[in-house]
Formats: C-alpha cells, structure tokens, sequence
C-alpha cells in the first residue's frame, strides 16, 4: 500500500520514467560504446537514483503568482509515506551515490 499526500506520488512516477529513459538509452547506446556492456547494474540504478532524486527536489515546492506578479510559495504538504518531498531528493540522490560506489568497488 503506498501512503502520500499532495504531489507525493510522483516520486514514484519520477523514478519509473528514469529508470525507462536510461534503460532503453543504454540499450541503444551498448552497441556504439563497448564500455556499456561492462557498466554494472547497480551504477545504472544509482544512476536514476540521482536523476530521479534531483527531479523531486526539483519540484517539491509549490508556488502561485500574486497580484502584484511576484512567485509565492505555498504549504501543501507533499509526501510519501509520511517523508517530504523536499526529503526524498536529498534520500535518493544519497542512495543512489551509494549504489554507483558499490558497483565501481565490485567492478574491480
């Protein structure tokens, strides 16, 4: 069962259409570039970890322009499972840097 509020639940569409942008790119870039097929799994991963995380910091706040035409930003509690938006693009970058070091550390 996923829990959110507000925009929450695009972190989870964020990290799916990430994750399919760079699955079907490295698919069709491993025949031009041979180090492709040595890349491991877990540094791609890490990959749309940190795309996906910088995409919810990105957009986690939300704002309306006044009368005068000055952006004002608006509290709208944005979350997922009870962590802020704000929260998770700072969470999956981290993870995802984790990951990319692992699989270089396995690589050798």
């Amino acid at each position: 069962m996923i829990i959110w509020k507000g925009k929450g639940i695009l972190i989870i569409l964020y990290l799916f259409v990430t994750f399919l942008v760079v699955a079907i790119s490295t698919g069709l870039l491993k025949d031009k570039f041979e180090f492709l097929k040595t890349v491991p799994m877990e540094v791609l991963f890490g990959f749309v970890l940190i795309i996906a995380g910088i995409w919810t910091k990105l957009t986690s706040n939300d704002y309306y322009i006044n009368k005068e035409g000055r952006k004002v930003s608006l509290d709208i509690e944005n979350e997922l499972f009870f962590i802020k938006m704000s929260t998770w693009g700072l969470i999956l970058p981290v993870i995802g840097i984790g990951l990319m070091i692992y699989g270089i550390i396995k690589l050798f």
